[in-house]
């Protein structure tokens, strides 16, 4: 009955008249008994409660924010299934790489856990090594930097971890379904509800809606307590492959025109690096990648400002809902039961989702490896020596192998930019095959020309 009072209340939507919409809610209400005008009281009372649903489904925590990095499009659906709570812890202490995962208690922590390999003898004696000869804090700066670079050789070298099954695809599929799935409940409720200091607008719960995730995935994107950071993809050097040694390598320090990798990365590498594939042996490369993630602790006065301004503006979509749902009428006790049902179901849903897309990844192996530095120096010691390992990396859209960047491409163009960890790594051997005929037919060009010409002498 409410539904129909409500589109009879919207039928004055098609002449544009506010006066008619107000005087159509005024006979609508005037009809309204006692016991259903109590019924319509205690809707907009529960509805009331929908801009706090998003606290409900648990505290921003770091299995959130790996989701976000390593399957970013898995996690922007969670931000729009997160109903305006925050998923991205701010303090710099939940990002330590120590800690266990404790998946927000939705995902069992026996049996999940990622396995944790000590470095090897080898890698010990040679972190010993150069523990002797550093001195100064640059050359602690510089030893820290060989440490970690030898647990990301350590990490490649591990067989365990790494394949993504199709139950990942199949998460994502879910957390678009459940996105739909608020919207239906939405579009049902709004149908007869109406609000009465805006009575000519029909679609207010998805106006709500767009806000709120709006505010969300702003908040959940400035919430990280570092301001500038480095993803890199890492994946074992693909097999038989030969490159041009005399083209400069980015971490080439002999020159003194750039003191790390990433500032030769700031300049634009030289990407004239011609690689081939070596005749005399098979050739392949890793269906498989990990994430090393540097960043740097602090955040700037911009991003501090921009933090302060999520703040204020969840402050205000929290008061604009309250406000919204509270003066909805026409709306049965029913259909806000079903709102608030089917709307913190799929919300909790989405978070479980996301924290079994994170348990699947690190159920074999560490998908992530985060390290936290002091400064933007600092940051390119370890990228650098990062650079000189003998693997394929994916940096800003940069592909470099052995610390020679074979392939510069725009980021946004990069299937790994959208689904992460899904994305298989960049194929040279692809970009090898490539090149090998375009040198083919060059020669071939040339050995014509020459023919040519020598008939024509």
């Amino acid at each position: 009955m409410a539904i129909h009072r409500g589109g009879s209340v919207y039928q004055c939507l098609a002449n544009g008249s506010v006066y008619q919409c107000l005087a159509n809610l005024t006979a609508a209400l005037e009809l309204v008994g006692q016991l259903n005008a109590a019924e319509y009281n205690g809707a907009a009372g529960a509805l009331s409660l929908l801009p706090t649903a998003g606290a409900l489904l648990g505290a921003p925590t770091r299995e959130m924010w790996i989701v976000y990095k390593l399957v970013p499009l898995a996690g922007v659906l969670s931000m729009f299934l997160s109903l305006g709570g925050s998923i991205t812890p701010s303090n710099v202490g939940e990002y330590d790489p120590a800690e266990p995962f404790s998946y927000g208690g939705f995902m069992p922590t026996t049996g999940v856990t990622a396995t944790r390999h000590m470095l090897s003898s080898s890698a010990n004696s040679f972190n010993g090594s150069v523990r002797q000869l550093c001195s100064t804090e640059a050359q602690d700066d510089v030893s820290a930097a060989q440490r970690f670079a030898a647990e990301v050789q350590q990490r490649a070298d591990d067989d365990s971890g790494g394949d993504v099954g199709p139950g990942l695809f199949v998460a994502m599929a879910l957390q678009s379904i459940l996105v739909i799935g608020l919207l239906v409940p939405m579009w049902y409720a709004q149908r007869g509800a109406v609000v009465t200091w805006w009575c000519r607008v029909w679609g207010w719960m998805y106006f709500w809606y767009l806000l709120v995730s709006a505010v969300s995935i702003f908040d959940n994107l400035v919430a990280a307590p570092f301001t500038r950071s480095w993803t890199i993809r890492v994946s074992r050097k693909p097999t038989g492959i030969l490159l041009d040694d005399t083209v400069p390598k980015i971490t080439d320090r002999r020159g003194g025109r750039y003191a790390n990798a990433l500032e030769a990365l700031k300049a634009g590498p030289n990407t004239n690096q011609h690689i081939r594939i070596a005749t005399d042996k098979g050739s392949g490369y890793s269906r498989t990648c990990f994430y090393v993630v540097i960043s740097i602790q602090g955040i700037s006065r911009l991003h501090a400002i921009a933090q302060v301004l999520s703040k204020g503006a969840s402050v205000a979509v929290f008061a604009f809902g309250t406000a919204l749902f509270a003066s909805a009428t026409l709306m049965s006790i029913s259909v806000a039961l079903m709102v608030l049902c089917i709307l913190l179901v799929c919300g909790v849903a989405g978070r479980v989702i996301a924290m079994w897309i994170v348990a699947q990844i690190s159920r074999e192996n560490k998908p992530i490896l985060h390290k936290l530095v002091k400064s933007e120096t600092e940051a390119g010691e370890f990228i650098h020596a990062i650079c000189e390992l003998d693997l394929q990396l994916e940096i800003h859209g940069h592909v470099i192998m052995s610390g020679w960047c074979i392939k510069s491409r725009s980021a946004f163009l990069s299937a790994a930019t959208y689904i992460g960890l899904m994305a298989k790594p960049f194929n040279a051997i692809q970009l090898a095959e490539k090149a090998m005929r375009g040198a083919v037919v060059s020669q071939d060009v040339a050995g014509t020309r020459a023919t040519e010409w020598g008939i024509a002498c």
